[in-house]
Protein backbone atom coordinates (compact mmCIF):
# COMPACT_ATOMS: atom_id res chain seq x y z
CA UNK A 1 0.00 0.00 0.00
CA UNK A 2 3.10 2.20 0.48
CA UNK A 3 4.30 2.00 -2.48
CA UNK A 4 1.32 2.24 -4.06
CA UNK A 5 1.02 5.67 -2.81
CA UNK A 6 4.90 6.54 -3.66
CA UNK A 7 4.19 5.12 -7.06
CA UNK A 8 1.18 7.64 -7.47
CA UNK A 9 3.13 10.72 -5.64
CA UNK A 10 5.75 10.18 -8.04
CA UNK A 11 3.43 10.11 -10.73
CA UNK A 12 1.56 13.37 -9.86
CA UNK A 13 4.86 14.72 -9.40
CA UNK A 14 6.15 14.13 -12.87
CA UNK A 15 3.03 14.78 -14.61
CA UNK A 16 3.11 18.43 -12.52
CA UNK A 17 6.73 18.62 -13.51
CA UNK A 18 6.55 18.15 -17.66
CA UNK A 19 3.25 20.31 -17.36
CA UNK A 20 4.80 23.21 -16.29
CA UNK A 21 8.37 22.63 -18.74
CA UNK A 22 5.49 22.31 -21.16
CA UNK A 23 4.09 25.29 -20.30
CA UNK A 24 7.20 27.42 -19.51
CA UNK A 25 8.49 26.10 -23.32
CA UNK A 26 5.18 27.38 -24.67
CA UNK A 27 5.11 30.52 -22.67
CA UNK A 28 8.91 31.11 -24.17
CA UNK A 29 8.35 29.97 -27.54
CA UNK A 30 5.52 32.93 -27.52
CA UNK A 31 7.43 35.51 -25.73
CA UNK A 32 10.01 34.78 -28.74
CA UNK A 33 7.35 34.95 -31.56
CA UNK A 34 5.70 37.89 -30.18
CA UNK A 35 8.90 39.78 -29.98
CA UNK A 36 10.01 39.28 -33.48
CA UNK A 37 6.64 40.27 -34.46
CA UNK A 38 7.20 43.24 -32.57
CA UNK A 39 10.29 44.17 -33.77
CA UNK A 40 10.87 47.39 -35.54
CA UNK A 41 13.71 50.10 -37.09
CA UNK A 42 13.01 53.51 -36.94
CA UNK A 43 15.55 55.04 -39.57
CA UNK A 44 15.33 58.82 -40.91
CA UNK A 45 15.67 59.27 -44.88
CA UNK A 46 16.50 63.35 -46.09
CA UNK A 47 16.18 64.74 -49.01
CA UNK A 48 17.63 68.29 -50.84
CA UNK A 49 16.43 69.95 -53.90
CA UNK A 50 18.59 72.97 -54.88
CA UNK A 51 16.17 76.00 -56.04
CA UNK A 52 15.88 79.84 -57.02
CA UNK A 53 14.25 82.28 -55.16
CA UNK A 54 10.90 82.99 -57.57
CA UNK A 55 9.97 86.77 -56.20
CA UNK A 56 11.93 89.48 -54.52
CA UNK A 57 11.25 92.71 -52.86
CA UNK A 58 13.63 95.97 -52.19
CA UNK A 59 12.44 99.36 -50.56
CA UNK A 60 14.04 102.36 -52.24
CA UNK A 61 14.40 105.74 -49.79
CA UNK A 62 14.96 109.29 -51.07
CA UNK A 63 14.94 112.50 -49.05
CA UNK A 64 15.14 115.98 -49.11
CA UNK A 65 16.12 118.45 -46.13
CA UNK A 66 16.73 121.81 -45.60
CA UNK A 67 18.92 123.55 -42.29
CA UNK A 68 17.37 126.90 -41.61
CA UNK A 69 18.37 129.41 -39.04
CA UNK A 70 16.13 130.49 -36.42
CA UNK A 71 15.50 133.32 -38.11
CA UNK A 72 14.95 132.53 -41.69
CA UNK A 73 12.63 129.40 -40.84
CA UNK A 74 11.02 131.88 -38.60
CA UNK A 75 10.58 134.08 -42.21
CA UNK A 76 9.53 131.19 -44.43
CA UNK A 77 7.52 129.54 -42.19
CA UNK A 78 7.29 126.22 -41.25
CA UNK A 79 4.21 125.13 -44.29
CA UNK A 80 5.83 127.39 -47.06
CA UNK A 81 9.17 125.20 -46.23
CA UNK A 82 7.14 121.77 -45.91
CA UNK A 83 4.98 122.64 -49.42
CA UNK A 84 8.48 122.95 -50.93
CA UNK A 85 9.96 119.84 -49.89
CA UNK A 86 6.83 117.93 -50.71
CA UNK A 87 7.29 119.18 -53.91
CA UNK A 88 10.97 118.27 -54.44
CA UNK A 89 10.22 115.11 -53.02
CA UNK A 90 7.89 114.43 -55.66
CA UNK A 91 10.23 115.12 -58.61
CA UNK A 92 12.67 112.65 -56.99
CA UNK A 93 9.69 110.30 -56.41
CA UNK A 94 9.09 110.97 -60.43
CA UNK A 95 13.31 110.05 -61.01
CA UNK A 96 13.27 107.10 -59.08
CA UNK A 97 10.38 105.34 -60.57
CA UNK A 98 11.85 106.18 -64.04
CA UNK A 99 15.10 104.48 -63.35
CA UNK A 100 13.46 101.04 -62.00
CA UNK A 101 11.05 100.69 -65.00
CA UNK A 102 14.28 101.31 -66.76
CA UNK A 103 15.33 97.78 -65.23
CA UNK A 104 12.16 96.36 -66.62
CA UNK A 105 10.07 96.66 -63.27
CA UNK A 106 6.20 97.05 -64.33
CA UNK A 107 4.02 100.12 -62.49
CA UNK A 108 2.56 97.65 -60.69
CA UNK A 109 5.35 96.40 -59.20
CA UNK A 110 6.26 99.68 -57.70
CA UNK A 111 4.18 100.93 -54.56
CA UNK A 112 4.40 104.15 -53.29
CA UNK A 113 4.88 104.58 -49.59
CA UNK A 114 3.44 107.78 -47.95
CA UNK A 115 5.81 110.35 -47.10
CA UNK A 116 7.39 111.11 -43.81
CA UNK A 117 7.97 114.60 -42.64
CA UNK A 118 10.31 114.99 -40.02
CA UNK A 119 11.81 118.45 -38.13
CA UNK A 120 14.91 118.75 -35.61
CA UNK A 121 15.81 121.68 -33.59
CA UNK A 122 19.61 122.82 -32.51
CA UNK A 123 20.97 124.70 -30.22
CA UNK A 124 23.57 126.22 -28.47
CA UNK A 125 25.85 125.88 -25.55
CA UNK A 126 23.71 128.28 -23.89
CA UNK A 127 20.48 126.23 -24.54
CA UNK A 128 19.25 128.74 -26.99
CA UNK A 129 17.60 127.95 -30.29
CA UNK A 130 19.72 128.56 -33.05
CA UNK A 131 18.85 126.37 -36.33
CA UNK A 132 15.93 124.17 -37.73
CA UNK A 133 16.32 121.08 -39.83
CA UNK A 134 13.19 119.48 -41.70
CA UNK A 135 12.92 116.48 -44.05
CA UNK A 136 10.78 114.69 -45.94
CA UNK A 137 11.27 111.33 -46.64
CA UNK A 138 9.77 109.30 -49.56
CA UNK A 139 9.77 105.60 -50.26
CA UNK A 140 8.92 103.48 -52.76
CA UNK A 141 8.83 99.15 -52.84
CA UNK A 142 8.85 97.11 -55.62
CA UNK A 143 8.20 93.53 -55.01
CA UNK A 144 8.63 91.39 -58.47
CA UNK A 145 9.44 87.70 -59.75
CA UNK A 146 12.12 89.19 -61.60
CA UNK A 147 14.62 88.38 -58.53
CA UNK A 148 17.80 89.43 -61.16
CA UNK A 149 16.56 93.06 -61.75
CA UNK A 150 16.74 93.33 -57.76
CA UNK A 151 19.84 92.84 -57.72
CA UNK A 152 20.36 95.62 -60.24
CA UNK A 153 18.30 97.89 -57.87
CA UNK A 154 21.38 98.62 -55.78
CA UNK A 155 23.77 100.26 -58.74
CA UNK A 156 20.50 101.98 -60.40
CA UNK A 157 19.91 104.19 -57.20
CA UNK A 158 23.70 104.98 -56.98
CA UNK A 159 23.87 106.19 -60.65
CA UNK A 160 20.95 108.79 -59.82
CA UNK A 161 22.81 109.76 -56.48
CA UNK A 162 25.80 110.89 -58.84
CA UNK A 163 22.91 113.45 -60.22
CA UNK A 164 22.08 115.19 -56.65
CA UNK A 165 19.40 112.88 -55.56
CA UNK A 166 19.69 111.56 -51.65
CA UNK A 167 18.71 107.91 -52.47
CA UNK A 168 18.97 104.84 -50.44
CA UNK A 169 17.66 101.54 -51.16
CA UNK A 170 17.20 99.08 -48.03
CA UNK A 171 17.83 95.10 -47.75
CA UNK A 172 16.94 92.97 -50.82
CA UNK A 173 14.65 90.02 -49.35
CA UNK A 174 14.61 86.42 -52.05
CA UNK A 175 11.61 84.64 -51.69
CA UNK A 176 10.90 80.61 -52.68
CA UNK A 177 7.12 80.45 -52.79
CA UNK A 178 6.25 77.30 -54.93
CA UNK A 179 7.20 75.08 -52.25
CA UNK A 180 3.72 73.15 -52.33
CA UNK A 181 4.70 71.93 -56.39
CA UNK A 182 7.90 70.05 -55.06
CA UNK A 183 6.71 68.58 -51.68
CA UNK A 184 5.37 65.62 -53.05
CA UNK A 185 8.27 64.56 -54.89
CA UNK A 186 10.66 65.67 -52.00
CA UNK A 187 9.12 63.11 -49.38
CA UNK A 188 8.95 60.20 -52.08
CA UNK A 189 12.73 60.64 -52.54
CA UNK A 190 12.97 61.05 -48.30
CA UNK A 191 10.99 57.80 -48.12
CA UNK A 192 13.03 55.93 -50.30
CA UNK A 193 16.28 56.94 -48.83
CA UNK A 194 15.09 55.69 -45.58
CA UNK A 195 13.99 51.92 -47.03
CA UNK A 196 17.62 52.01 -48.08
CA UNK A 197 18.80 52.46 -45.41
CA UNK A 198 16.69 50.19 -43.16
CA UNK A 199 17.24 47.24 -45.40
CA UNK A 200 21.04 47.93 -45.05
CA UNK A 201 20.07 47.66 -41.38
CA UNK A 202 18.14 44.88 -41.93
CA UNK A 203 20.62 43.00 -43.71
CA UNK A 204 23.49 43.57 -41.75
CA UNK A 205 21.39 42.23 -38.74
CA UNK A 206 20.00 39.22 -40.19
CA UNK A 207 16.29 40.27 -40.58
CA UNK A 208 14.06 41.11 -43.71
CA UNK A 209 12.68 44.39 -43.64
CA UNK A 210 8.71 44.24 -43.58
CA UNK A 211 6.04 46.60 -44.24
CA UNK A 212 6.01 50.49 -42.61
CA UNK A 213 4.11 50.46 -39.05
CA UNK A 214 4.66 54.90 -38.97
CA UNK A 215 5.70 57.50 -40.64
CA UNK A 216 6.44 61.19 -40.17
CA UNK A 217 7.21 63.35 -42.93
CA UNK A 218 9.31 66.09 -41.15
CA UNK A 219 9.05 69.58 -41.60
CA UNK A 220 10.57 71.47 -44.94
CA UNK A 221 13.31 74.04 -44.36
CA UNK A 222 14.23 76.61 -47.19
CA UNK A 223 18.19 78.30 -46.49
CA UNK A 224 20.06 80.42 -48.40
CA UNK A 225 22.61 77.72 -50.67
CA UNK A 226 25.37 77.86 -47.85
CA UNK A 227 23.75 79.15 -45.10
CA UNK A 228 21.90 77.18 -42.47
CA UNK A 229 19.61 79.82 -40.90
CA UNK A 230 19.02 82.70 -43.32
CA UNK A 231 16.07 82.27 -46.13
CA UNK A 232 16.00 85.85 -47.65
CA UNK A 233 19.57 87.04 -48.32
CA UNK A 234 20.25 84.78 -51.55
CA UNK A 235 18.64 83.85 -54.74
CA UNK A 236 20.05 80.46 -54.63
CA UNK A 237 18.42 78.24 -52.09
CA UNK A 238 18.49 74.78 -50.34
CA UNK A 239 14.99 72.91 -49.38
CA UNK A 240 15.51 70.48 -47.05
CA UNK A 241 12.99 67.55 -45.48
CA UNK A 242 14.04 64.86 -43.25
CA UNK A 243 11.12 62.08 -42.74
CA UNK A 244 11.49 59.49 -39.57
CA UNK A 245 9.73 55.99 -40.69
CA UNK A 246 9.33 52.57 -38.75
CA UNK A 247 9.35 49.53 -40.21
CA UNK A 248 8.39 46.15 -38.91
CA UNK A 249 11.29 43.50 -38.70
CA UNK A 250 11.07 39.64 -39.15
CA UNK A 251 12.74 36.35 -39.36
Amino acid sequence: MKNTQTFNFITVALILAGGMALSGYLLSLTIYHSQVANDTVSVKGLAEKEVQADWAQVPVYFTRQILLSKQAFEEIGYTTIVTQLYSAIKSDRATVEEGLQSLGFAASEISDIESHISSKEFRGEDGQHTDTKVSVQGKLTIESNNVFAIKKVDEAMTNLMSKGLTVTTGQQKYHFSKLNDIKPEMIRQAMAAARVAAKELAGNTGVTLGRIKSANQGRFTVVDKGEDYSDTDRIEKKVRVVTQIKFYLGD
